[in-house]
């Protein structure tokens, strides 16, 4: 299984090499994955709501086992250690990092034109 923390850098990574010029996408392929990425998105956040739900599991009798089966699984959705929750915010962040990384090839796309815009207009009609 692969560690958020260094998903996160790797996309942090890619960032700083689209900064510098050093990976290319074209532009459609950038706004399909941005778009990709908006769906998985909302598909991690409706899980997160789901596993809130399960926070407050009940139905394990009175016996003090029951109760500690309860909180058990309970922390498992949230707030115990590596709590389901949490994961999928880890894996919203990494993929909130990927569009960033998307983004660039928009930010580079419109530059690049406005300024090739911008030349056009100087050079006038002929």
């Amino acid at each position: 299984m692969s560690d958020p923390q260094n998903d996160m850098t790797y996309w942090q990574s890619l960032a700083v090499a689209a900064d510098e010029g050093h990976l290319f996408l074209n532009p459609e392929a950038a706004a399909a994955c941005s778009s990709a990425c908006d769906i998985y998105i909302d598909q991690l956040k409706l899980h997160q709501d789901s596993a809130k739900l399960l926070a407050n599991v009940s139905g394990w009798g009175d016996f003090a086992s029951g109760q500690q089966l309860q909180k058990i699984f309970s922390e498992k959705a949230v707030g115990g250690d590596n709590n389901m929750v949490d994961v999928l915010q880890s894996h919203i962040d990494v993929v909130e990092e990927m569009k960033v990384v998307f983004s660039k090839f928009f930010s580079a796309t419109q530059a690049i034109d406005e300024a090739n815009a911008a030349g056009v207009q100087a050079q006038g009609p002929k």
